[in-house]
């Protein structure tokens, strides 16, 4: 908003219960801390937007925000994108994932910009209708260690991203290293959108749209502005589209 000097970039909580004990039991929403910190590193104010809040009423949650970070998380509700839970798939919460959802439908018909890290990119992908892989197992072809066993600051495979794309533009064309840590990927690509980066197996590692709405990334790079600086530059351009949401 054009009288803020740094734009607010609203983040999508999550929810999780804590075991019985002194003052800290119950419900809590949350996000992860590298969240908070990548986006005040780059410019932002982080705000947590409760899945609860934008389920109620999506305009009041979402409209504070010049742009949105959907995070990673749980597994995505399998009807939404018109199928029924295999036995591979994790654990998936459908309150989480619908309120996500028309939290991107608000931002989309009020043009704010997104930014989806694994789970997020994954539903950025579903907002526009496309589908996805309940389990990488699914995927045919033969296939690299998507799921690390290192800390989340480590890099331990390739991608290749597409010349002429945004996320090029951001962090250059051909091979890049990336942490990684999912088992489900895209399928069918929404409308709209277009492939930025692949594994060496295939798998979608970022997408996004021409109106400059939309990146995904399904590594996380909030885990890597310190040993990767160079994914700075995604949260970096969360901020700066935010600022140019209204101009």
């Amino acid at each position: 908003m054009a009288n803020r000097k740094k734009p607010v970039i609203g983040i999508l909580g999550l929810t999780r219960r804590t075991d019985p004990g002194l003052y800290v039991s119950g419900e809590h929403v949350f996000t992860g801390s590298t969240n908070v910190r990548a986006i005040q590193m780059n410019g932002g104010v982080p705000v947590l937007i409760p899945a609860a809040a934008v389920a109620e009423d999506a305009e009041a949650a979402v409209s504070l925000c010049d742009g949105l970070l959907f995070p990673g998380g749980e597994d995505m509700t399998p009807w939404y994108y018109g199928e029924e839970p295999l036995p591979v798939i994790g654990v998936f919460r459908p309150e989480i994932d619908d309120a996500w959802l028309k939290a991107g439908r608000y931002a989309l018909e009020h043009r704010i910009p997104m930014l989806g890290i694994c789970k997020g990119h994954q539903t950025l992908n579903v907002l526009m209708g496309g589908s996805l892989y309940q389990d990488l197992s699914l995927q045919e072809g033969e296939r690299i260690q998507h799921l690390q066993k290192l800390d989340r600051t480590y890099l331990t495979h390739h991608v290749e991203v597409e010349e002429g794309t945004r996320l090029a533009a951001l962090l250059g064309a051909g091979k890049l290293k990336t942490n990684s840590m999912h088992h489900q990927a895209v399928k069918e690509l929404g409308k709209g959108l277009k492939i930025s980066a692949r594994a060496c197996d295939g798998t979608v590692e970022g997408l996004e749209d021409e109106e400059g709405l939309i990146l995904g990334v399904q590594w996380h790079p909030e885990d890597l502005v310190d040993s990767a600086p160079v994914m700075n530059k995604l949260f970096a351009d969360l901020v700066e589209r935010a600022m140019g949401k209204d101009g």
